[in-house]
């Protein structure tokens, strides 16, 4: 049950995160990294209201034991009443923030994406409902027809030159076609309501939740607004789009492997030899997959880039292969917060989250005025030590022995290395014809998959421990 949500989860995240890419690329084919940076200078500020309205009901819809048709359409009533306030706040801010930090055309992209973040929190009610009964290939079908048709109108939008709003365009549709389907779905037990008073019990967990995600949304997004307001649109707008790739492991296999983690290992001991095989194989699932994909960026992506986009993307290279595998290290480590939501430690999270907030945001106010390479390199070498920290948390989370967590996570770790001497001594790290990039990477992918085979009992027994979960009951009860 676990492989196959994690499967259904994580494909879908991937499947996303490759539109998402794309429709970016596309973007950068048409439009300048000042234009591209409107964007991502807008992006931590929805965030912001979406967790602000969201008050971390959603992931307390997920965990609860019990829950009534009442608490959830309260819930549900209380953030669209939530999102609302703060989206026309957004739009009337939008023309003062953009006089105060000199950003031009700021004003009117983030006026139109206030309308993306009213839908998306409509629809985080019922997503959540599936969720907590696991539903997570229906949720993967919905989003998944969601995405690709946003993705032609977006991209026959971007092809008839419609620059970034193409970009907009897109999440205002996903958005809407998201909130259509699972409300849809849930209509049989979702009704939004008033009953705010049903609210107590979500929030006191939820409470502790939407401090730990504002945390988590500084040290996130503080780099995105410090690097905008500092460098102007257009170092942010380069910033953005390599740090994608940094995120796109955490974003496409952690973060949705978490929830599906935290569902499943409700109420038992972490300690527990099923809770022990569960982490064990999701980590080392985890890292079969990210570590030899992000390691290839290192090397694979600087040909394809300067080929295709302008010479104004042209640092975006050198950024990845600084944070890329900063990236594999941080999607493989950040277990800890659904383990520590598992453990009931809510409190032991939030603190958690202030020291990785203060360091992050220490990190980037210290190396900006060095310039953007400075900040780059300082926040892998930030990232790569509490990486390793968490790792640790987890293995005293869950009674791990160190050499079990190596064991888990020798295999990818083995097959990246062969992998990268492979392409070293036949072709070469730095191909300058496409003939040698495809070359290149078809040796790569040849070297891990190899090494893959010969270690296929590790990978067998990963999946076994993966395909023995059973989904917990989640029932949602009358009233």
């Amino acid at each position: 049950m676990l492989a196959r949500n994690m499967l259904s989860m994580s494909g879908l995240s991937l499947y996303r995160n490759a539109v998402q890419f794309g429709m970016n690329v596309a973007i950068a084919a048409f439009v300048l990294p000042g234009d591209y940076g409107l964007i991502v200078f807008t992006t931590p500020f929805l965030v912001l209201i979406a967790m602000l309205t969201d008050l971390g009901m959603t992931s307390a819809i997920t965990r609860a034991p019990t829950l009534s048709r009442d608490e959830a359409g309260a819930a549900m009533g209380a953030m669209m009443i939530g999102g609302a306030v703060c989206a026309v706040l957004l739009v009337a801010g939008a023309w003062p923030l953009e006089r105060a930090i000199g950003m031009a055309g700021l004003a009117p992209v983030m006026a139109a994406m206030a309308g993306v973040v009213l839908l998306s929190i409509a629809a985080a009610t019922p997503r959540a409902l599936m969720e907590r009964e696991l539903r997570y290939a229906g949720i993967a079908r919905i989003e998944a027809i969601a995405i690709a048709l946003a993705a032609i109108a977006g991209l026959a939008a971007a092809w008839s030159g419609a620059g970034v709003w193409s970009l907009v365009l897109y999440n205002i549709l996903v958005q809407a076609m998201r909130l259509g389907a699972f409300g849809w779905t849930m209509r049989g037990v979702l009704r939004p309501n008033a009953r705010f008073g049903q609210l107590k019990g979500l929030l006191s967990f939820g409470g502790w939740v939407l401090a730990n995600n504002i945390l988590n949304f500084l040290a996130r997004n503080s780099d995105n607004l410090l690097i905008g307001a500092w460098l102007g649109a257009a170092a942010v707008g380069v910033y953005g789009l390599a740090y994608q790739f940094m995120l796109a492991p955490l974003m496409a296999i952690t973060w949705p492997t978490s929830g599906i983690l935290l569902s499943t290992l409700r109420g038992e001991d972490p300690h527990g030899p099923r809770a022990q095989a569960t982490v064990e194989g999701v980590l080392s699932a985890t890292a079969l997959i990210v570590t030899p994909a992000m390691i290839y960026l290192t090397f694979g992506l600087a040909f394809p880039v300067d080929s295709l986009l302008s010479g104004h993307w042209a640092a975006v290279p050198a950024i990845v292969a600084w944070l890329a595998p900063a990236g594999a290290l941080q999607a493989i480590a950040s277990y800890n917060g659904a383990l520590l939501m598992v453990a009931g430690r809510v409190k032991a999270q939030f603190l958690l989250s202030v020291a990785n907030t203060a360091v992050l945001v220490a990190t980037f106010v210290l190396a900006l005025p060095h310039g953007l390479m400075a900040l780059v390199q300082a926040y892998t070498a930030a990232i790569s030590v509490m990486s390793l920290a968490f790792l640790a948390m987890t293995v005293m989370l869950t009674g791990l022995r160190v050499e079990r967590l190596a064991r888990a996570l020798a295999p990818a770790l083995l097959a990246t290395g062969a992998g990268v001497v492979g392409v070293a001594v036949t072709t070469g790290l730095h191909p300058a014809s496409w003939t040698g990039w495809i070359a290149a990477t078809a040796m790569y992918g040849a070297g891990v998959l190899a090494c893959y085979a010969a270690l296929h009992l590790h990978v067998r027994r990963t999946l076994a421990a993966l395909l023995t979960r059973g989904a917990p009951d989640a029932a949602i009860t009358g009233r």
